[in-house]
């Protein structure tokens, strides 16, 4: 093997030595065959020579961390997922072209991990008179209600999602709280009538009741650890107020990775048809399917 000799010229500057060293770590580095003895023939300083000699263990370590980043990035991916029992698999990509046409209902074998959500469905959105009326929300009553038959004849869990508030509005958000005041009952305060469901709309047994008091269903509740205990990644939706609860709880959903999210689009309502149908075009853009009761519910043909 061929040994690299290198001129030392005398009373040379420090960056003819930094040239120097440059040049002798690069070949080394870059042929792997010269051995350490002759990097030691070469003059250099100590530190020169302890920095060249150690090239190869930097060489191997970098190796080493590359070996294990690769085995964390499949971890990630998801092509190693967790064996316990009932636990969801990871689902593959689709693009939003994709979930803005298919179903739930292509998918019957998974009706077992998906859950129809029924967000506000009280008197006090509902119904005339009501202090939080939501002028839509009459109207698709008789769609939420087939949903739901629909649902459990599917053996979909069926989450009953509502909001239920401290009678002093301690928990409500700020700009709301000069609704509850003393000697006032304010909007579906717990224990009152207004916080109850609406006509045609019953909780059996199965079925889920969440409390929240935000516009999510997800926020400061448990929701999530619910879904997951029961292997649950695929949400339909219904219910009011499309610009608020719904559409906060289908982002808080799609930012969670269930997949696929559904609003069924006559099953859910807003103050007017044009605030409605422009959260739908919001969400139908992130990838949420956006079928009518009647696509929802029958096969396809």
């Amino acid at each position: 093997m061929n040994q690299m000799i290198i001129e030392r010229h005398g009373q040379n500057s420090n960056t003819s030595r930094l040239v120097k060293f440059c040049e002798v770590a690069t070949i080394y580095t870059s042929t792997f065959q010269v051995p350490i003895t002759s990097i030691s023939q070469v003059q250099c300083s100590q530190f020169e020579f302890l920095v060249i000699s150690s090239i190869p263990y930097f060489r191997f370590l970098l190796l080493l961390l590359k070996f294990w980043g690769s085995c964390f990035k499949l971890l990630c991916s998801g092509a190693i997922h967790d064996k316990r029992h009932n636990w969801p698999k990871p689902l593959s990509p689709r693009s939003k072209s994709d979930l803005g046409e298919v179903y739930p209902l292509e998918m019957a074998e998974d009706w077992n991990r998906t859950a129809l959500l029924v967000i506000d469905m009280q008197r006090d959105f509902i119904e005339d008179g009501g202090p939080m009326l939501v002028k839509g929300g009459k109207d698709i009553i008789p769609n939420v209600i087939k949903a739901v038959d629909v649902g459990r004849q599917r053996g979909i869990l069926i989450v009953w999602v509502v909001r239920e508030h401290d009678p002093l509005g301690r928990d409500v958000e700020l700009f709301r709280r000069h609704l509850y005041t003393a000697g006032k009952v304010g909007p579906t305060s717990k224990g009152h009538e207004g916080a109850e469901l609406v006509d045609g709309l019953v909780i059996k047994e199965g079925d889920y009741k969440l409390v929240k008091t935000r516009f999510s269903a997800f926020f400061a509740t448990h929701l999530h650890s619910v879904l997951q205990g029961a292997g649950i990644n695929r949400l339909v939706i219904t219910g009011v107020q499309t610009p608020n609860c719904i559409r906060q709880t289908v982002y808080d959903a799609v930012a969670l990775d269930y997949q696929p999210v559904t609003v069924i689009v006559d099953a859910t309502a807003a103050a007017t048809p044009d605030i409605h149908l422009a959260n739908v075009f919001d969400m139908k853009n992130i990838g949420v399917a956006t079928p009518t009761l009647q696509e929802w519910s029958e096969p396809k043909a």
